[in-house]
Order: structure tokens, then C-alpha cells, then sequence
């Protein structure tokens, strides 16, 4: 199935039926395309969720792995649906960094040391844990989206809605806090945050507990290589299960 990028160009039976396109037009220019009302993404967004198991405060068994392939630490995540995250790592060189996400901003320590600049590993994880078509819009809005935005983009094979919206132009890509969901499988595929990271999300994975979470995030941000978090296990968070903050 392919769609232009951001256009609403449709080419294929199965993305006609998607976005609503009678078969008949397909043929015809690429203006013909239909994005669905946003308040609807937002929903399926929210239902997906849900049925992932993700609304829940989660515990995420993490290593970290260079752009070489090679692990560098690995660690602990707890993530909260309402916007807290927390991210403890056991450093090769036996170093140990926190991060925290909050919706005041993001920081981090190494070796209870405040680092004055720190890549930023942890993604907007309220995004994939909101349960509710209101709390998605207000996860983007805590990133400074447009909730009311809607366009159809690519990114790599997958054909995605924008919630947030994007700029026409691989140049222009980074230039909007957006979260990407596949129109085929309903599930996440990025997250930008254009002055602090991009976040690509591995194929989501089944886990004990029928929770659903992606296989790995790719953190891509300036000034930094690149960095993945290959998730090893997913569970319910427990009562004691937040590493210190920094």
C-alpha cells in the first residue's frame, strides 16, 4: 500500500478502504485522498492503547546498544500514563545514569551527578500509554503539538497518519512535535520532538500479562549518536519499582 507523502495520494484497494475512497477513483489525482477527522485518530489511538495493555504504569527491562550494535548499559524504565518517566542504567564502565521525563521538562544525573546536557533516551511514553481520545491530544499538546492536526505521511515501509501534522519535504520533516501511527497494523512508529529527539518504535511485541509494547526504541538526537533501547522484558509496575530520581 503507498500514500504520498502527506498528500493523501492513494494508489492501492487496500488504502482506498482505509481512508474511504470509492475503488472507482483510484486512478484519478493524488488530491482525492481523505484524512479522517482527527478526534477519530485520537480515539483509535486511545483504543489501541487500551487494548495493548499499555495504560497502566509499566516496568521495562531495558539494554542500551550503540550505533555499532554493541550494548553500552543496561537498566531499568518505569513509565506512568500520565507522563512521568523514570530511567536507571548500569553503565559498561559500571557509571550509573538516571533519566527523568516529566511534564516540567527532562534531566538526568550520572553517578548522582547533574549532567548539564544528557541525550534525551526517554521518549513522550504517555503517547502509547493514554487511554482516553482527550488524554491522547493532551500528551501531544504536553509536547508542544497541534492535536487538531492531521496529515498522511511515510515513514520507511509503514504509511502513517500525523497526528500534529508535517511539512511537505524530507528537509522539513523534523520541523513539528507529531506522533506517526501505522494506518495498517494501528500501531506506533514515531514520535518527533524537533528541538530534543526522534523516536522510532520497533514492531510491537505480545508479553507475559497480554501487554503489547514495542520491541526496541531508536532515539536519533543532535549532537548524539545513535542510540537503542532493546526492550527485554515489560510488566506491571509494582509499588517499588521507580529507580531514584536524579
Amino acid at each position: 500500500m503507498t500514500l504520498g507523502r502527506g498528500l493523501g495520494w492513494v494508489r492501492t484497494p487496500a488504502a482506498a478502504l482505509l481512508l474511504g475512497l470509492p475503488l472507482a477513483l483510484l486512478p484519478a489525482a493524488p488530491a482525492l485522498g481523505v484524512i479522517p477527522a482527527a478526534p477519530k485518530v485520537r480515539a483509535e489511538m486511545a483504543r489501541r492503547n487500551v487494548q495493548a495493555g499499555r495504560t497502566r504504569p509499566l516496568v521495562l527491562d531495558l539494554l542500551l546498544v550503540g550505533e555499532s550494535g554493541g550494548a553500552i548499559a543496561s537498566g531499568r524504565a518505569r513509565l506512568d500514563p500520565g507522563g512521568m518517566a523514570w530511567l536507571e542504567l548500569i553503565r559498561s564502565d559500571g557509571g550509573r545514569e538516571v533519566h527523568e521525563r516529566s511534564p516540567a521538562g527532562y534531566a538526568a544525573t550520572r553517578d548522582g551527578v547533574r549532567l548539564d546536557r544528557a541525550m534525551p533516551l526517554l521518549p513522550p511514553t504517555q503517547l502509547l500509554q493514554a487511554p482516553t481520545e482527550a488524554e491522547v491530544a493532551a500528551a501531544l499538546e504536553g509536547i508542544g503539538g497541534d492535536p487538531e492536526q492531521l496529515d498522511l505521511g511515510l515513514c520507511d515501509d509503514a504509511d502513517c497518519w500525523v497526528l500534529g501534522g508535517r511539512d511537505p519535504g524530507s528537509s522539513a520533516e523534523r520541523g513539528r512535535p507529531s506522533y506517526w501511527f501505522d494506518l495498517e497494523s494501528r500501531q506506533p512508529v514515531r514520535i518527533d520532538e524537533p528541538r530534543r529527539a526522534r523516536y522510532r518504535f520497533g514492531p510491537s511485541v505480545a508479553r507475559d500479562g497480554g501487554i503489547a509494547f514495542p520491541a526496541w526504541i531508536e532515539v536519533e538526537a543532535p549532537g548524539w549518536s545513535r542510540r537503542r533501547l532493546e526492550v527485554q522484558r515489560v510488566a506491571p509496575a509494582g509499588p517499588t519499582s521507580r529507580p531514584p530520581g536524579p
